[in-house]
């Protein structure tokens, strides 16, 4: 029984049964708070349990697991990376349940931590991302505790701007509270320009895009109206309070804070990038609600006059007069790059920007921790150099990733090895921009992979199988009758057929790209022309024996 400092109790129960030569260990955890009576919970129920014989009680268990894996599936032909995959679906439902708290930054196998709470300007994000593709939306705790408890996102911001305005600090207890007013109570808010408290406000906006991500991968609408649109419009709104022009007749922002450069910037690229993002989304977001919104015009102004982002020969600053000039394990002066694909590798201008950013960035050695290759991955995955993805990753396995797929700085944190996984999803796909890319960054050695029911954006489930390092073909089922635009990745002509092998009409508009009209409920299955390949989804050859995952055998 553990006594908590603000009150309450946070208690582990257990009993052992032994019968018919069996032993079975039962075990309860339960938390209170501010009142003490976590301890009585907890003795209840494992009185309770304990009277039942695990017979009776792990058949619920065994078939949760059982639908939870069939819910999707990626084989590839990378024994090592195919294990440590698999194993991180299965950690991030160890840890994550739409109805649970937010992932703690150590996730729930306690030990000796000096990250004890959730953590919203990088972690929160990486933890929560590979639940999209993975068709894992019953996890999303994210979505439901940003709506559950947003009164808190405004209360704990100074009070001039609680009114119209929310932000999230940089660390929080399970209701989204920070005890930032209380001694080692954490990080406020903090307010541009002004320091202390740190100034660092764009970690709502970035957990906001997270939520965006479940709307666009469920086409969901009561997401955007009820979550993303009214908490966006106030974390922007926290921006738009210091947005002031300057002589050059841009919008500028007062010094804010990188994480975890460790130096505030006047237009910092962490906020002017959320800030980009959020306005554009917000404008989209009114348009797909029908909102008549009297900030529009505020938003439009933004888009029309912010600062360009600071860059100098190296890529992208910190902000204005802070050049990115030591090593530094986050890559939240690239947040545009990715996760939020508004500077891309398909807009030839800016590609020269983007490979100059992620070498000079990477090439500090010292700092560079294990997301700071996951996120090398999916910039190159969004680059298209599959070798480069997996040269990433292949550094992160080696240098960082324990005996067992875990990942400690200091002490264990959980989102490295999950963003890893979302490192793989984009190598397989990406569905960034409204365009759905079949296997868009897959290293040559990867001449086999499968894929089947993968969550797309625009509410599409997606199969396809690649043979002989070419790909064979690709099914597409609608959940929303969202628009399809699909690059398909097939050599030579095509053909679209519908489930009942049924020809469907396309459009081409673009090199290897087509826009299918489908219904919510349709299907499409691309194939060459010509071509009835056996739609089988089956696991992939591993190229060659790898070691297992685990401590060694005694």
């Amino acid at each position: 029984m553990q006594p908590l400092l603000a009150g309450g109790q946070h208690v582990t129960a257990w009993r052992e049964r032994t019968h018919a030569g069996r032993r079975t260990l039962y075990v309860t955890v339960a938390h209170s708070h501010p009142r003490r009576t976590a301890r009585d919970r907890a003795l209840k129920d494992i009185r309770f349990a304990s009277a039942l014989s695990y017979d009776v009680l792990a058949p619920s268990h065994r078939a949760w697991w059982h639908a939870y894996y069939r819910k999707s599936f990626l084989s590839l032909p990378d024994a090592r990376l195919q294990r440590f995959y698999w194993i991180q679906l299965y950690k991030v439902a160890a840890a994550a349940r739409a109805d649970a708290p937010v992932m703690a930054t150590s996730g729930p196998w306690l030990e000796s931590t000096p990250w004890p709470a959730t953590w919203w300007n990088l972690n929160v994000q990486l933890e929560y991302w590979l639940i999209h593709g993975s068709n894992h939306l019953e996890l999303d705790a994210v979505t439901r505790a940003l709506g559950e408890f947003r009164d808190n996102l405004s209360n704990q911001l100074d009070t001039p701007y609680r009114k119209d305005s929310a932000g999230i600090p940089r660390t929080t207890d399970i209701h989204l509270v920070n005890g930032g007013d209380a001694a080692n109570g954490g990080y406020a808010v903090g307010i541009p320009g002004q320091d202390p408290p740190t100034p660092e406000v764009g970690n709502l906006t970035w957990a906001l895009h997270n939520v965006w991500l479940t709307y666009r991968h469920t086409m969901d609408e009561s997401v955007l109206r009820e979550v993303v649109y009214p908490l966006l419009r106030k974390s922007v709104a926290y921006y738009l309070h210091f947005l002031t022009p300057g002589s050059d007749g841009k919008l500028h922002l007062p010094a804010t804070f990188s994480p975890e450069y460790g130096v505030n910037a006047p237009d910092c690229n962490y906020d002017l990038m959320l800030l980009r993002w959020g306005c554009a989304t917000l404008l989209d977001s009114a348009r797909l609600l029908g909102v008549k919104d009297p900030a529009a015009p505020r938003w439009r102004e933004v888009l029309a006059k912010l600062t360009p982002y600071p860059v100098d020969e190296n890529g992208f600053m910190i902000g204005a007069g802070v050049p990115f000039a030591k090593s530094h394990r986050h890559y939240s002066h690239m947040l545009a790059v990715y996760p939020l694909y508004e500077v891309t590798w398909e807009d030839p201008a800016k590609r020269e920007l983007i490979a100059t950013s992620l070498n000079h960035w990477v090439g500090f050695e010292g700092a560079l921790q294990g997301y700071t290759f996951t996120g090398a991955a999916s910039m190159s995955a969004q680059m298209g150099r599959g070798e480069d993805a997996l040269k990433y990753l292949g550094e992160l396995m080696s240098r960082f990733i324990q005996a067992n797929t875990m990942y400690k700085e200091s002490g264990p944190v959980i989102e490295t090895p999950l963003s890893a996984a979302q490192s793989l999803h984009d190598m397989v796909c990406q569905s960034w921009g409204g365009v759905i890319r079949i296997f868009p960054a897959l290293p040559a050695a990867w001449r086999e992979l499968v894929v089947h029911d993968f969550r797309t954006q625009g509410a599409f489930l997606l199969s396809a199988a690649r043979e002989d390092g070419r790909t064979h073909w690709v099914r597409l089922r609608s959940e929303a009758g969202a628009p399809c635009v699909v690059r398909h990745s097939l050599d030579g002509p095509i053909e679209v057929r519908d489930a009942r092998g049924r020809r469907l009409p396309y459009e081409t508009v673009g090199a290897g790209t087509i826009r299918i009209a489908l219904r919510k409920g349709q299907e499409a299955i691309i194939t060459a022309r010509g071509d009835r390949p056996d739609l089988t989804v089956r696991p992939v050859e591993a190229g060659e024996p790898a070691p297992r995952w685990g401590l060694p055998a005694s």
